[in-house]
């Protein structure tokens, strides 16, 4: 007998535990299809991008936060610069009144030698000839000094004005005389023009004279070459009426048969060009005989034609006899391939009635299939 109540051994129902359940992990994630066609672990690669989002979120607030603080650090120095700025220009201000009010150039001690205006304000050294402050000895009184040197000027721009007064006046003068000289030229030009004119026009009335008796010089030729030219071209016509009259009525074209031998009993060519009746005879009989032969080459194509007809037509007949021939094979061919398609129909349908009727009478059920994929192994 075997012994049923035997203790259980915990290490081994442990392992079996654990080997049922890491098979059932293995059969989820087998029959799984998401999951086998992804190949990896979903919610840890979840968890990972939600681990990854957050760490990008700290990082944009930590990026924002020093943004912000770098925008207040740079007003606030914007600020600071502007208030030093500021302080700059008023203590400059400042200093510059204090030294406007309190320092100015005349108050210092060395003025007296900076004054640029010193040297006017002091009494000249001399005034003039009798000043009592020249001595001998003070060097102010020299020899071809110019002391009138205003007055000659004044003097000698009087004198200019005065000569550029008389100038204007000699070249007033002058403007009118060549006014004057210029005027009367234009009426001397004005004279010379009508002279001119008149003349020209005497010029035109004669040109237009001699003109006119060469044109009527010319109409009287004109006149003259016309007469002479209707009297050649008259007696031109009439010489071309006597010639066509002389040449019409001549032996050679009314072909006179009393003049027609010439002293060797020759027939003058240029009078007769006629034939006798024995050339007329020979030429007629040559035309009969080229006549003939032109009917006979016609007869003998008329025959071949005929001939080549017969011919086409036995071959058209002979193809048409082969064309009839062909489809008659070829319906009898169509015929024995339909007989033989209608046997292998039969045949076929035999063989699936085979198939479904008595080979394969028991149908597969649900149980059948659900047998398949129900383990790992």
């Amino acid at each position: 007998m075997f012994l049923l109540n035997l203790p259980i051994n915990i290490k081994e129902q442990a392992a079996i535990e654990r080997r049922r359940s890491e098979e059932k992990k293995r059969l989820s994630r087998i029959f799984n299809v998401k999951y086998r066609t992804i190949g990896i672990d979903k919610a840890s690669l979840d968890e990972q991008v939600k681990e990854r989002q957050y760490m990008k979120n700290l990082e944009k607030q930590r990026n924002d936060a020093f943004d912000r603080e770098m925008i207040n650090n740079d007003f606030k120095k914007i600020l600071l610069e502007q208030e030093e700025l500021f302080q700059k220009r008023q203590y400059a201000q400042e200093l510059n009144n204090y030294r406007q009010l309190y320092q100015k150039p005349e108050h210092a001690k060395e003025w007296d030698l900076n004054d640029p205006n010193r040297l006017k304000q002091l009494t000249p050294i001399r005034i003039n000839d009798n000043d009592s402050r020249l001595g001998p000895s003070s060097g102010q009184i020299f020899v071809g000094e110019d002391l009138q040197a205003s007055r000659r000027k004044k003097l000698q721009q009087e004198q200019l004005k005065n000569d550029f007064n008389l100038q204007i006046i000699n070249k007033t003068k002058k403007n009118r005389e060549e006014y004057l000289a210029n005027l009367l030229y234009d009426y001397k030009q004005m004279e010379l023009y009508e002279r001119s004119n008149k003349f020209q026009q005497i010029e035109n009335e004669c040109h237009r004279a001699i003109e006119l008796a060469t044109r009527n010089y010319n109409e009287i030729l004109a006149h003259e070459a016309r007469i002479r030219a209707h009297e050649q071209k008259t007696r031109q016509t009439e010489e071309q009426l006597a010639e066509i009259a002389n040449t019409a009525f001549s032996d050679m074209l009314t072909e006179n048969s009393k003049n027609l031998l010439d002293a060797r009993s020759h027939i003058i060519v240029d009078r007769w060009k006629g034939m006798s009746q024995d050339q007329l005879d020979d030429i007629r009989h040559q035309q009969l005989i080229q006549i003939s032969e032109c009917q006979k080459i016609k007869n003998n194509e008329k025959c071949f034609d005929e001939t080549w007809k017969q011919y086409l037509n036995a071959i058209a007949k002979q193809g048409t006899i082969i064309e009839q021939q062909i489809e008659e094979d070829k319906r009898q061919y169509n015929h024995c391939l339909a007989n033989e398609n209608k046997n292998l129909a039969k045949i076929q349908r035999e063989r699936e009635d085979y198939l479904n009727t008595i080979l394969y009478r028991s149908a597969p059920t649900a149980a059948f299939y659900q047998q398949f994929n129900s383990t790992s192994r």
